[in-house]
């Protein structure tokens, strides 16, 4: 077991080389290019430029000037697929390359395993390639003990609340209500991104330049609730006042027995302009990254992806019913997400993925283009051989499971074809069960999804769709969440990261799924 000694933040090396240099594949001569992947949490692709989106009240105004460059001047991913309507799961599959259905971290009290061999992420295989390896989150599903430790050399919240030993004891207790408490803090978590850059900035300023980089950064405003800065939430609701201020700080989901707010249609227009305030402030946040990279001379020489983990409803209706906020269906405004890719010298400015891809296709993607191996075993696929191809893309999954409304739900879809299979639930644990269904959807014809065909009408892309949805029907069991083992947290507490470990306690009961 390896620690090396770094500045800044908790830095951990598992020692999966045995010493900070000994990657397996950092001998050889090929020259490979740094990558930074930034996630922006919540962000829906339809509320960013390159994707033609005009704000309602300030059409004069970009949500993404930043990511309208990075069409511009390199890949535009533009059917890309959230792997689960979620943080966590969507995250997992991100640095994983897997559906959610296969790695199988589709709940809040649930982690990967943490046996190296069961548990490779896009980091290590970056840093196996002799990458030096920095993450920065900035939310509890972030945390590095669901698995994403594994391969960073330095792996730190960017928040002071995710650093406090008491709020590590519930994001790891299995008893997913201590785990809601600490999510609280991170809905109520305002103006995060100039935190993520002191912290990134730091590192690109003392970055060796002759090694190359694996930088993750997670992004958090543009997650409810909304509070952006003043002069953001004027450029986007010039009539801006206290009342539309206090609607953004209490726009979150009702918990437990509390009823949830209606909105009007009037109200959710203006919490929306809040919402585009936010992205733009993130966008802003992303070009000083890109500037950063410049002031070093390295912009020619890394590889910049820019993607979400999920977006969000805003009353959006389907099937006669309204929709807020995510984790609860997979219709497009919360899997439909951006993905971005500038890779100078490796992509033509303007290229095009117009396929689907989805979120587990990021990671081969950004090996490939950085002239690394293959991922074996791995359902994920780079994109690159679709780049102008036209055609359909890629096969791509989706899922989700909540069981709070209670609702378990699988996606496919392949260019225009679309399925979303309601599983079911049985009666059990005070729940109502309800029976399984399956919505067909042509999105060329009906974007909206406001008209579900059936088989009769879809029936050579619903047989496909169900046979693929048949094949992940069996789900792995992903461990339990729990502690940190004793290496990583007597490691952490000699860094100041935490001030204790206590055992975790709690069942988290949920209603069975209809499927057994």
């Amino acid at each position: 077991m390896g620690f090396c000694d770094h500045r800044g933040g908790w830095l951990l090396l598992l020692g999966l080389m045995g010493s900070c240099g000994g990657a397996e594949n950092a001998g050889d001569d090929v020259h490979h290019p740094s990558v930074i992947l930034i996630s922006i949490d919540s962000l829906r692709a339809d509320h960013c430029t390159p994707w033609g989106y005009t704000p309602e009240f300030a059409p004069g105004e970009q949500t993404t000037p930043f990511m309208l460059r990075m069409a511009r001047e390199g890949l535009m991913l533009e059917n890309t697929s959230a792997s689960a309507p979620w943080t966590l799961p969507s995250h997992i599959s991100l640095f994983t390359a897997m559906p959610a259905r296969q790695h199988g971290v589709r709940g809040g009290a649930r982690m990967l395993p943490r046996e190296p061999e069961s548990n490779e992420t896009l980091t290590r295989r970056f840093k196996q390639a002799g990458y030096v390896t920095k993450g920065i989150y900035s939310a509890p599903f972030l945390d590095s003990a669901y698995g994403y430790y594994d391969g960073f050399d330095d792996y730190w919240p960017a928040e002071e609340y995710l650093r406090e030993g008491s709020n590590i004891d519930k994001i790891t207790d299995p008893a997913l209500r201590r785990m809601m408490e600490v999510h609280g803090l991170a809905d109520s978590t305002y103006e995060n991104a100039p935190r993520v850059n002191v912290l990134a900035e730091e590192f690109l300023d003392e970055v060796n330049l002759d090694q190359p980089f694996f930088l993750f950064l997670h992004y958090w405003d543009v997650h409810y609730n909304y509070r952006p800065p003043e002069e953001y939430a004027l450029k986007f609701l010039p009539d801006f006042t206290a009342a539309d201020r206090t609607a953004g700080e209490d726009f979150t989901p009702a918990h437990g027995d509390e009823v949830q707010r209606q909105y009007s249609i009037e109200e959710l227009g203006r919490i929306k302009a809040l919402y585009d305030a936010e992205i733009r402030f993130v966008d802003d946040h992303l070009a000083r990254i890109y500037a950063k990279l410049e002031e070093r001379g390295m912009a020619d020489d890394v590889i910049l992806a820019v993607v979400s983990d999920h977006g969000d409803h805003f009353g959006e209706v389907h099937g006669g019913e309204s929709h807020l906020f995510h984790h609860r269906t997979l219709y497009e405004e919360v899997v439909h997400v951006p993905a971005l890719i500038l890779a100078p010298g490796k992509v033509a400015a303007g290229s095009r993925v117009s396929g689907t891809v989805n979120l587990y296709d990021i990671g081969p993607t950004l090996l490939d283009l950085a002239g690394l191996p293959k991922w074996p075993d791995r359902a994920g696929q780079s994109a690159v051989p679709l780049i102008g191809a036209g055609g359909d893309g890629f096969p791509v999954h989706m899922d989700v499971r909540h069981p709070g409304v209670p609702r378990e739900l699988q996606g496919w879809r392949l260019g225009p074809l679309k399925a979303i299979a309601d599983l079911g639930w049985r009666a059990g644990n005070g729940y109502p069960g309800h029976a399984p269904g399956l919505e067909l959807y042509d999105l060329a014809q009906d974007p909206g999804e406001q008209s579900p065909k059936g088989m009769n009408e879809m029936s050579t892309a619903g047989a496909q769709a169900t046979a693929a949805m048949k094949g992940l029907s069996r789900v792995p069991q992903a461990p339990m969440m729990e502690k940190l083992p004793d290496h990583l947290t007597n490691a952490l507490v000699g860094t100041g990261y935490a001030d204790s470990f206590d055992d975790p306690a709690g069942d988290g009961q949920q209603p069975p799924p209809a499927d057994g």
